[in-house]
C-alpha cells in the first residue's frame, strides 16, 4: 500500500493525550472503507458520516482504495484538507487485491494497531454511515464478537430500497439454505454493513480464506464454529447508480460450496484449513451418553471378558472408561490430556512413546482404541509394551488387549480416490492428525509382526448416529453394521481387535544365560602371513 494521508493509521495502544486510559477501556474504534472504482461516491459517503464521530479521540477511519487507478482517494484526501479532518487515513493498494484481500488488509492492520472493533463499510454508498454510532452502541451494550446490519429484517423495505426482485429472492433462499445447514435462524448472511470484535479476529485464520466476495460467508462461518457472540439490528437498502462488480451466479455457488464445506467440516467428514483447530476436541464437546459405533462394540466385548482391572491407553473423553466402571471395573487411564472429571479410577498424565508409569499388561484388560493411528511408530510402541512388561512370562499370553483402529480402505475412500479426491477430516477415517493409516491386511500383519495373537477381528459400521442423531442416524447405521460383518474390510468403518500379546524377547532371555560381551582386547589379531 502506499499514499498514505496525514496522519497514518495511529497505534491506538500508544497515546500521550490526557484521558488516554479511560478511553482505551471503553475501546477502540475503526470504521475501515473499502473503496474501489468508487469516485464518485467516495467524498459524499464521509459527507453522511456523522460529525461527532470525526471528533471523537477512540475513533479512526481507514480508506483503503483498491488499485481503482480513478481519483477517488485524491478527491478524498482533499476534502478531508478542506474540512480539517485528522482522524481518516487513506491508502490505495498498488496491485489489487480482491474484496477479500482487501479486508484482509485493513483487519489485519486493526489488530496491530490495537483497535477493539473495527466497522466494515463500503465506499460506493450502498450502506448508511449515518448508522456507525448504532455498530458502536451494539458492540458496547452487546459486547458482541460479529455486528451485523441486516437488510432482509423488511423486506418491503429493502424492495423498496431499490433492491431487485431476483437479488431478494436469492439472498433469502441463501440465507435460509444456510440457516439448515448451519442451525442458525440469521435473517441474512449476505450484507456487506458489519462489524468485527479485534478479539474475534485474532481467533480465527481469516487471512487464508479466499479474496472474492464470499469472503464475508466465510469469516462469518468461521465466528460460527467458534461460538462467536453475532447481534444483528435491521438496516435500510440502498441501490443507487453504484457499480455492482459481483457475478452474481458465481457468488452463489460459491457461497452454497462454502457452507457445505462448514458443514461437512462440523460433522468431521473433511477438514478445511480454515476451521480447524478452532474447536475443543471432539470428546469435549460430545453429548453425554452419545457413543461413537466403535465405542459400544467395545463395551459389547468388554461386557463379555467382565475384565476387574482396565488400563485405557489414550483414553481420550474416558467414554468406554466409564461404562466399565459401570461394570464394575477398576479404570487406570493414560494419556497426555485429562479426561472428563468421574470418568476414571485413577489417571496419570504420560506420552504412550515413552516407557509407561505401570506395567502394560499387569491389567485384566488393556483397551488401544483409536490409538495406533496417531503414533508415527506404532510398531516401538506394540514391542515396548511387551518388553516393558514384567507381567507377561513364558507359560503363556499376556491379558486382552482390545484395539480400535480406522479402515483407509472403506468403500467411500476408495470410491473418492477413483474420483481424484481426497479430503482430510477433524475427525473419522481421514482425521488430519492421523500419522499411520491400516487396512485390514496391515492390520493383522502389524500386530502379527510385533508379537500379538489375534482372537477375532471384526468390521465396525459407520458412526452415523454420530453425525446424524435420531431415527435415520440409527437406521443408517444398522444397516452399515450389517455390511461391516458380511465383508469387513470393504464395508468396516474401523476395524475392532481382540488379541494377547506373547512374551517378548526380554521375557525369554531372562530365563536363559545370556551371552557375556567380548572384550575388543579378546579378540586375536590376524596374522598378517594369512593375507
Amino acid at each position: 500500500m502506499n499514499e498514505s494521508s496525514t496522519p497514518p493509521l495511529q497505534d491506538s495502544r500508544e497515546s500521550a493525550r490526557p484521558g488516554a486510559e479511560e478511553r482505551r477501556a471503553r475501546g477502540r474504534i475503526l470504521i475501515f472503507v473499502v473503496a474501489y472504482r468508487a469516485e464518485r461516491h467516495l467524498v459524499s459517503v464521509f459527507e453522511r458520516v456523522p460529525p461527532e464521530l470525526f471528533a471523537d479521540p477512540r475513533v479512526h477511519f481507514l480508506v483503503i482504495d483498491d488499485a481503482s487507478g480513478d481519483e477517488g482517494p485524491d478527491r478524498l484526501k482533499s476534502w478531508l484538507a478542506d474540512k480539517g479532518i485528522g482522524n481518516v487515513s487513506v491508502t490505495r493498494n498498488p496491485v489489487n487485491q480482491g474484496y477479500g484481500g482487501n479486508q484482509k488488509l485493513g483487519y489485519r492492520q486493526a489488530i496491530d494497531a490495537g483497535y477493539d472493533f473495527t466497522i466494515l463499510l463500503h465506499g460506493d454508498g450502498q450502506y448508511a454511515p449515518e448508522l456507525l454510532p448504532r455498530f458502536i452502541r451494539a458492540w458496547e451494550d452487546t459486547g458482541a464478537d460479529i455486528v451485523l446490519g441486516s437488510r432482509m429484517g423488511d423486506l418491503g423495505s429493502a424492495r423498496a430500497g431499490g433492491m431487485p426482485l431476483y437479488k431478494l429472492v436469492g439472498n433469502q433462499i441463501l440465507t435460509r439454505f444456510q440457516n439448515l445447514l448451519t442451525g442458525r435462524h440469521l435473517s441474512e448472511y449476505h450484507t456487506g454493513y458489519r462489524g468485527y470484535a479485534s478479539g474475534f479476529l485474532r481467533k480465527v485464520p481469516f487471512e487464508i480464506n479466499t479474496n472474492d466476495f464470499h469472503f464475508d460467508t466465510e469469516i462469518l462461518l468461521q465466528g460460527m464454529h467458534v461460538g462467536a457472540r453475532i447481534e444483528e439490528f435491521d438496516i435500510p437498502t440502498h441501490y443507487g447508480d453504484e457499480d455492482c462488480h459481483v457475478d452474481g451466479v458465481d457468488y452463489a455457488w460459491n457461497v452454497t460450496r462454502e457452507t457445505l464445506r462448514y458443514r461437512m467440516h462440523r460433522m468431521g467428514m473433511l477438514c478445511s484449513l480454515k476451521y480447524r483447530e478452532l474447536d475443543e476436541p471432539a470428546w469435549r464437546t460430545q453429548p453425554e451418553g452419545a457413543l461413537y459405533s466403535a465405542h459400544r462394540a467395545a463395551i459389547d466385548a468388554l461386557r463379555e471378558l467382565a475384565p476387574r482391572r482396565v488400563l485405557d491407553l489414550g483414553s481420550g473423553g474416558g467414554v468406554v472408561a466409564e461404562a466399565c466402571r459401570a461394570m464394575g471395573a477398576e479404570v487406570t487411564a493414560i494419556d497426555r490430556q485429562e479426561p472428563i472429571a468421574g470418568r476414571v479410577d485413577h489417571f496419570l498424565k504420560a506420552d504412550l512413546m515413552e516407557p509407561l508409569p505401570v506395567d502394560p499388561f499387569a491389567f485384566d484388560a488393556v483397551l488401544l482404541l483409536d490409538v495406533l493411528e496417531e503414533l508415527a511408530d506404532p510398531e516401538s510402541f506394540l514391542l515396548g509394551l511387551r518388553n516393558q512388561s514384567r507381567a507377561l512370562d513364558l507359560t503363556g499370553l499376556g491379558p486382552r488387549v482390545l484395539v480400535a483402529t480406522p479402515n483407509v480402505a472403506f468403500v467411500a475412500n476408495r470410491l473418492a480416490l477413483l474420483f481424484g479426491r481426497f479430503n482430510y477430516g477433524d475427525r473419522g477415517i481421514l482425521d488430519i492428525a492421523h500419522k499411520r493409516l491400516l487396512n485390514r491386511a496391515s492390520l493383522v500383519r502389524m500386530l502379527d509382526d510385533c508379537g500379538y495373537e489375534i482372537e477375532w477381528l471384526r468390521g465396525v459400521a459407520v458412526p452415523w448416529e454420530a453425525v446424524l442423531p435420531g431415527r435415520l442416524g440409527r437406521w443408517l447405521e444398522s444397516w452399515s453394521g450389517r455390511l461391516a460383518r458380511v465383508w469387513g474390510s470393504l464395508f468396516g468403518f474401523q476395524f475392532l481387535v481382540l488379541c494377547r500379546p506373547r512374551p517378548g524377547v526380554e521375557h525369554v532371555l531372562g530365563n536363559r544365560k545370556r551371552l557375556e560381551p567380548v572384550a575388543a582386547d579378546a579378540v586375536p589379531a590376524a596374522d598378517p602371513s594369512e593375507s
